[in-house]
């Protein structure tokens, strides 16, 4: 297992935040993911809008996971709606 960096960004309308956390969280676990930390990094404006959203609420998880595993919480993201955008960077040792 390796360790990654994951940062999403949620939908800041209504109460799409804590909805879609919540999902993303079960969505790791399902896939046997274990974060290690989390940060909430709050609300931020975007560079550019995104699914005609202008404001983001930035989230990130210190996880580890196995790399084919990423393959298929990829997938799963793309189908949370409340997920705008989301990036997994390796960290290095």
């Amino acid at each position: 297992m390796r360790t990654y960096e994951f940062v999403s960004i949620f939908n800041t309308k209504e109460d799409n935040y804590a909805v879609g956390l919540k999902a993303v969280k079960e969505l790791l676990q399902k896939h046997g993911v274990e974060i290690s930390s989390e940060e909430d990094m709050s609300d931020r404006q975007l560079a550019y809008p995104v699914k005609k959203e202008e404001r983001g609420h930035y989230h990130l998880f210190v996880i580890k996971a196995a790399p084919e595993s990423l393959v298929k919480i990829d997938e799963d993201l793309k189908l949370t709606p409340s997920v705008l955008k989301y990036l997994f960077v390796k960290q290095e040792k």
